[in-house]
């Protein structure tokens, strides 16, 4: 390597990385991915065309929405990188760094940031947590001191007053509340769903209230926390949970007050008032205008889609985008007089906005990429079992459940399918033919104030039966709950073994009504 070309590389390590698809089944050829953080998920429609253009020229026309507000891109060649992390550079965003290839408990990062995408907007907003996001996200990327931490660390802020950053899965969680007659954040630790010991846990609410000032020193202090204890020995005791599961919250409370020479409040209030994922048409805090949140179902666009969502935001909002953590795109600052041009705009585009609240709620992760599934992958399976449910039940009877389904391609649960009401979790299974894609049912799992983690129900389920399954469980559900009874309480009430009989209860075709 050249001395100017190594120096041309230098100036980009610790901000960019380029993640490994090596997929050993090749049923995509992708080598290597692109993750492009958006701090707090907001930017220019510029920005937008910028990264379609990026798209279109090297990752062949596709675009994925994470659902931690990232961007990522395909087909990726080393040779390229170079060419485009300058490009990134000049259009003002980074990358994660994306150290699951290294062996070994190190090269962790901070993560892009969660943050709520209705922030500074949303009508009945208790706190705007956009600008402490954006600072989070700003002073952990490229930071030397925070490149090698034992694992990733991943912290979401919320202000709603809703769950819509799915706190409970993050390491390190803030939730705007009011104690008594003060605005400030409470605190949640350790969350983290993947198959890393001490196996999936939901983040345990610490009971301290901090102020909006207070919050950045308090991350920091966290993430320091977690760089000089966590586990270093075993990289399957790496992550923040493991730490937590050790120390303790009242423990780790008591070190943190002791490292930020804080002497903590104490908030013993709800931490969540109400369930929303900002999904469909909202009003905004301004009178008369609205934010379009547009359905994409696990989050895959073409750059021509991109193009023509950048120009529908140029056209009839205030040239702004907001993504999601359930992977779908808000237009914000649409004037009430343009509402009707809109829905008629997004219908053209093919992204109609008359579909069920399960678009909007549902997850699936990019197991094609990644070399755990085979033959169909989870955001196809995902497709088409809203599809199917729409066309069975009707829009009216799946909005009247709030249905959460997520879908992940292997046990890592990138899709977070353990907090959904009804989630698949995949995985391999040896036929004579081969390898066969298969997925474990999770039901009863939710998020917002009484979080849970779902119940396996049944076990390797081919991927081409997981439909009648999960329409089978839906149906009995309808006709047995209580009134009022969400999915999670309902299976809360019921055995193992009785909800296995749901999935499976014969009378239940396959072909819409």
């Amino acid at each position: 390597m050249s001395v100017s070309l190594a120096e041309d590389f230098e100036k980009f390590i610790g901000r960019y990385s380029l993640g490994r698809d090596s997929n050993p089944y090749d049923i995509t050829g992708s080598q290597h991915f692109l993750r492009i953080k958006v701090p707090g998920g907001v930017l220019t429609s510029s920005q937008f065309r910028q990264i379609a253009t990026l798209s279109s020229k090297y990752g062949r026309g596709i675009a994925e929405i994470t659902d931690r507000q990232d961007i990522q891109l395909h087909w990726i060649r080393a040779e390229d990188s170079l060419d485009i992390f300058s490009f990134m550079d000049k259009i003002g965003f980074t990358t994660d760094m994306c150290g699951q290839g290294f062996k070994g408990a190190r090269y962790g990062d901070v993560r892009n940031a969660v943050c709520c995408p209705a922030s500074g907007i949303e009508k009945n907003e208790i706190f705007n947590p956009y600008p402490i996001a954006k600072e989070i996200t700003g002073f952990f990327t490229g930071n030397p001191d925070f490149l090698d931490l034992p694992r990733k660390f991943k912290i979401s802020v919320s202000g709603c007053g809703a769950d819509c950053t799915r706190a409970a899965i993050n390491d390190l969680a803030f939730v705007a509340v009011k104690n008594k007659d003060e605005i400030g954040f409470t605190v949640l630790v350790g969350g983290s769903i993947g198959a890393s010991l001490p196996g999936p846990r939901l983040a345990r609410p610490t009971k301290i209230f901090i102020r909006p000032e207070e919050v950045f020193n308090t991350a920091v202090a966290v993430v320091e926390l977690y760089r000089d204890y966590g586990n270093r020995e075993n990289k399957a005791k790496a992550r923040f949970k493991w730490l937590i599961e050790n120390w303790g919250v009242e423990k780790f409370v008591s070190i943190l007050e002791n490292k930020t020479g804080k002497d903590f409040q104490t908030y013993d209030g709800p931490v969540f008032l109400r369930r929303t994922g900002h999904e469909g048409v909202q009003p905004q805090k301004v009178e008369g205008y609205y934010y379009f949140n547009i359905p994409l179902l696990g989050g895959r666009l073409t750059s021509f889609l991109m193009n023509q969502v950048a120009d529908l935001a140029d056209k009839f909002g205030s040239g702004e985008l907001r993504l999601t953590p359930t992977q779908n795109i808000i237009i914000p600052n649409i004037r009430e007089d343009y509402k009707k041009a809109v829905l008629k705009a997004l219908t053209e585009i093919k992204i109609p906005m008359d579909r069920s609240r399960t678009r909007w709620l549902s997850v699936g992760c990019a197991s094609d990429f990644c070399g755990k599934a085979v033959d169909m992958h989870a955001k196809k399976t995902l497709e088409d079992i809203v599809e199917h449910l729409e066309k069975y039940f009707g829009l009216k009877v799946l909005n009247s459940m709030d249905l959460r389904i997520n879908v992940s391609g292997c046990p890592n649960d990138c899709g977070a399918s353990l907090i959904s009401d009804i989630g698949l979790l995949g995985r391999q299974m040896k036929v004579d033919q081969g390898l066969k894609q298969v997925y474990d049912i999770y039901v009863g799992g939710s998020l917002g104030e009484n979080p849970s983690l779902g119940r396996r129900v049944e076990e390797s389920v081919p991927a081409e039966e997981v439909i009648f399954r999960v329409t089978s469980f839906i149906a009995n559900y309808l006709k047995n709950r209580n009134p009022g009874e969400d999915i999670a309480s309902f299976c809360k009430r019921h055995s193992k073994e009785e909800l296995k009989k749901l999935l499976q209860k014969p009378g239940v075709n396959q072909h819409a009504h």
